[in-house]
């Protein structure tokens, strides 16, 4: 798709997700697949891409739109499968803790301590609450931060090690680079609720998430896209 047919494209869905509480439309799966992805990619104008985000947060997402952003960051996503059948996923809301440090950071080490394969992801500071985030914490006691999710599976994979953290930047690029436009638009975007679910590594049997949340609207979301 060329520039011109993608601003076109995010014009008509603009038109109709930001039109207001009374008038506004959903759109369907495929078209906020389009839409995020296009976002991903770069092509979509950013001013367009800022609108188009709180555009949907005002509105509310709908689970087809949530399904779709899904669907766009997996496919810009790299994940691998280890070969290990089952794999926790350890992943806190990427903005991190403000109230205090987090515990979650230390989990790995010692869940892979008990046998059990543990990773977390996340981020170095992302808004809305720019608070202690895994990646910080576990690069202040000097753990690679570094790590891409090849790297990451063979360390689960070790005997002696069995865990390991993957950053944002490593397992999606496209959306770690919406960073800055995430710290200008300011309120939390459908991204803030999706990116928890990419897991850089996977269990050859099952991927098991733990995260968090504050609000009560979220665990049907998460149980939906699960």
């Amino acid at each position: 798709m060329t520039k011109a047919s993608v601003e076109l494209e995010m014009r008509s869905y603009l038109q109709r997700i930001a039109t207001g509480p009374e008038l506004s439309k959903d759109l369907t799966e495929e078209e906020t697949c389009r839409a995020v992805s296009a976002i991903l990619d770069g092509v979509a104008d950013e001013v367009q891409s800022a609108i188009f985000l709180i555009a949907l947060r005002m509105k509310r997402e709908t689970n087809a739109e949530n399904r779709g952003g899904l669907r766009a960051l997996l496919d810009h996503s790299i994940q691998v499968t280890s070969g290990i059948n089952d794999v926790v996923h350890i992943a806190d809301p990427f903005d991190g803790f403000t109230r205090g440090l987090p515990a979650a950071p230390f989990l790995p080490s010692v869940l892979a301590a008990c046998g059990v394969a543990t990773l977390s992801s996340g981020a170095e500071s992302v808004g809305p609450k720019y608070g202690a985030t895994h990646r910080q914490v576990l690069r202040a006691i000097g753990i690679n931060v570094e790590l891409s999710p090849a790297s990451a599976a063979r360390q689960l994979e070790a005997p002696r090690c069995g865990w390991a953290y993957v950053d944002q930047r490593y397992t999606c690029p496209g959306l770690h680079a919406l960073v800055e436009l995430r710290t200008r638009i300011v309120k939390r975007p459908m991204l803030t609720t999706l990116e928890v679910l990419l897991a850089p590594v996977l269990g050859l049997v099952a991927t098991h998430l733990v995260t968090g949340y504050v609000h009560k609207a979220y665990p049907p979301v998460y149980s939906m896209l699960a």
